[in-house]
């Protein structure tokens, strides 16, 4: 998969290109539904498909003294739209300059830059200075320059409709399984292997410790996952998973930890890939190092016997 940082500065050679535009922040049912029809419309058209979509949100450059929680990093939101087939992303960076574009500059540069034949919205789209310019510009715009518009009906689940913002409420609701029924795949955590106070290690539960900042992250708690480690082409491995402050031993700190199951190599520095596919237990205080211990061996095991019904496998399932 082909990813472009820049549109603006970009010399690579497109013809007649079928082109998804949005945020895409968690890849959920909805984004997929619009981004499978691009992709579809292309290998019928034996053309490209590409995403159009953005390493920042516009509030981070409007207001940059608020904090804008992703569901998922640049990379994890990568890794989803090349498994859904995906032939190149035009990940843009946005700065105050490229949110002056209006809508017709903007159009001008998908025509000029990707020679988009067709684009593909969601219902809710808007786009140009300000967010003015809606789907109804967008198709006159478009008709100027020769260019179809698809525009994509919402996806309903329980009667809601599929977006990030109400994922991201599920989230912080601490609704972990109705927000990984909305997206529609585990929640992916992609990161570095990183050197932590071995405290794990010492009770008997080695872990990899992964930093998660900057990013919107699951309740506090005890998580059962399957992994990789190196690349998403290698062995599934199976991991408990802890996100949380770490009440008994270090408090205040938020880490992501996962105790690998059957696993006991050195992996600081390697990347490694998670998918968080079930919520076990909230994270509490324990009275005792002991009663930690003993606690941490329960959750391994319920993992062990649960991971044997879970319905995901490897590599992710994109659905």
């Amino acid at each position: 998969m082909i990813v472009i940082d820049d549109i603006l500065t970009s010399n690579l050679d497109f013809e007649d290109t079928y082109v998804a535009i949005g945020n895409f922040d968690g890849v959920h049912y909805g984004h997929k539904k619009l981004i499978r029809e691009t992709v579809r419309k292309s290998k019928k058209n034996s053309k490209m498909s590409v995403v159009f979509t953005f390493a920042n949100h516009p509030m981070e450059v409007l207001h940059k003294d608020r904090k804008f929680n992703h569901i998922n990093t640049n990379e994890e939101k990568l890794y989803l739209l090349e498994a859904l087939g995906v032939d190149c992303v035009v990940l843009q960076n946005l700065n105050n300059h490229f949110l002056e574009y209006s809508p017709s500059e903007f159009i001008e540069i998908l025509k000029n830059k990707l020679k988009v034949k067709e684009i593909f919205v969601g219902f809710n789209f808007s786009f140009g200075k300000g967010g003015l310019g809606k789907i109804s510009d967008l198709k006159n715009l478009a008709k100027l320059y020769n260019i179809d518009v698809t525009e994509v009906e919402p996806v309903m689940i329980d009667n809601q409709v599929v977006s990030s913002s109400l994922i991201r409420k599920k989230i912080m609701e601490s609704d972990f399984e109705g927000a990984i029924k909305f997206l529609g795949h585990p929640m992916l955590v992609i990161g570095e292997v990183v050197h932590g106070r071995k405290i794990a290690r010492q009770l008997g539960f080695p872990t990899a410790n992964i930093n998660i900042n900057n990013r919107l992250f699951p309740p506090f708690g005890i998580y059962g996952a399957y992994l990789q480690i190196g690349n998403k082409d290698s062995e599934l491995l199976y991991g408990a998973v802890n996100i949380g402050c770490n009440p008994t031993l270090k408090a205040g700190e938020i880490s992501l930890e996962v105790h690998i199951l059957d696993f006991d190599k050195d992996i600081y520095g390697k990347k490694i890939y998670i998918q968080i596919v079930k919520f076990m237990r909230k994270e509490r205080k324990f009275n005792s190092v002991d009663e930690l211990k003993s606690t941490i061996a329960a959750d391994v095991n319920r993992w062990k016997e649960h991971k044997r019904e879970m319905k995901y496998g490897s590599p992710i399932e994109i659905r």
